[in-house]
């Protein structure tokens, strides 16, 4: 497996294949506001804590990790389904941890799959609210987060 940072000018260029990768593989679960911040995040520079990897396995992508500001604005992960008992996802989090340093991510309490992939890999839960679907969501930190960096009112959804 080959895990690959994306530049700003190479993301501009895979950005329709990923998308359709996240709509495609993302078992519903991304929400329309991640894939707009995708699809918006600018050609020129990344801001501060922005990350895209993905994960290639036989020349052919096999999962896509996200975070915009840290994951405090947005946070997506998608395995293709062949590979899901494969370590993707793992090895995508666990490569956004040691190039971001620190990371946050907020999942629906019944999304079993991403929760084990976050607590597998460290993330600790220090939040919940009621999320964009009306479902119970936790707040997860990993690295070397503080639950002071949100602050964001779950109740009205704004962020700073």
């Amino acid at each position: 497996m080959e895990i690959q940072v994306l530049t700003p000018s190479q993301l501009n260029r895979l950005k329709p294949m990923l998308l359709r990768f996240a709509k495609t593989y993302g078992d519903k679960r991304i929400t329309h506001q991640a894939l707009r911040w995708l699809r918006d995040l600018s050609a020129d520079e990344f801001p501060e804590g922005t990350l895209i990897s993905v994960a290639i396995i036989q020349k052919r992508l096999a999962g896509i990790i996200a975070f915009g500001r840290y994951g405090l604005d947005e946070a997506l992960i998608v395995v293709h389904p062949s590979h899901r008992k494969s370590n993707v996802g793992e090895t995508l989090l666990y490569h956004a941890l040691e190039e971001l340093d620190k990371v946050y991510t907020r999942v629906a309490c019944d999304n079993i799959p991403s929760l084990r992939l976050c607590f597998s890999t460290g993330l600790v839960a220090f939040r919940m609210f009621t999320g964009p679907t009306g479902k119970p969501t936790l707040w997860l930190g990993g690295g070397n987060w503080n639950r002071h960096d949100v602050t964001e009112d779950p109740a009205r959804g704004s962020r700073r």
